[in-house]
């Protein structure tokens, strides 16, 4: 569904310096992949190149077998759904701000307040948070509320960069619990980066250790 091929990353603060090179990877509906790798390597870099938010040196990025030009970008933004670390939230009430998507023109259904509250509330955010302007909700809260975006939007691929980084045991607990049943209930999957390795191996179908690929500074340095 999802292919990754020959893929060589770098930043584009710094783009003649590869971080991770020749990464190929298959993801099928209802997996659950952990990306992990040592810190620096370039595993948010990544994340932002299989959303189409940056071009990867070289390689490919195909959702079943097409890319992002032959899919438009829109759409292809739209089925590729990535969710950083830090909340990205707009002015406005939380409802605002998860409505917001359905309105764009890639929209393909409407939004639907009461899921939206039955995710809030399993999520763990307080009840009537919805009409609260959403830059005033604490950073945990927001990254939920962004999650929670973006599991409305039913993408098929959903990625999250360190998802639980503000979450506390109970509620991360409850977020795998809830990304586990909607794999399982939609033709979707999953790639996530995040810290807690051994926690994350127990939701996770498979583990994809990104040091093979890593590029060392050094090494770099040495071959110019």
């Amino acid at each position: 569904m999802f292919e990754i091929r020959d893929l060589d990353v770098a930043t584009p603060a710094d783009p003649a310096t590869p971080l991770i090179r020749k990464l190929s990877l298959t993801v099928k509906a209802g997996e659950i992949v952990l990306l992990h790798g040592p810190s620096g390597c370039g595993k948010t870099t990544l994340l932002r190149i299989l959303a189409g938010l940056i071009d990867p040196m070289d390689g490919q990025v195909r959702l079943d077998g097409e890319d992002g030009d032959s899919i438009g970008w829109p759409r292809f933004r739209r089925q590729v759904v990535l969710v950083q670390q830090r909340p990205v939230l707009l002015e406005g009430t939380v409802e605002r701000n998860l409505a917001a998507p359905f309105a764009y023109k890639s929209a393909d259904r409407p939004y639907s307040a009461d899921a939206a509250r039955s995710l809030l509330d399993r999520l763990g955010l307080p009840g009537g948070c919805h009409a609260q302007p959403a830059r005033t909700l604490s950073e945990g809260e927001q990254q939920r509320v962004c999650l929670i975006r973006a599991i409305l939007l039913q993408p098929r691929i959903l990625l999250l960069d360190e998802p639980t980084s503000a979450l506390d045991e109970r509620i991360a607990g409850e977020l795998d619990n809830l990304l586990s049943e909607w794999v399982a209930t939609h033709p979707s999957a999953v790639l996530m980066v995040r810290h807690d390795v051994a926690l994350a191996r127990a939701v996770c179908t498979r583990a994809i250790d990104l040091t093979p690929h890593h590029v060392a500074r050094q090494t770099v340095e040495a071959q110019r």
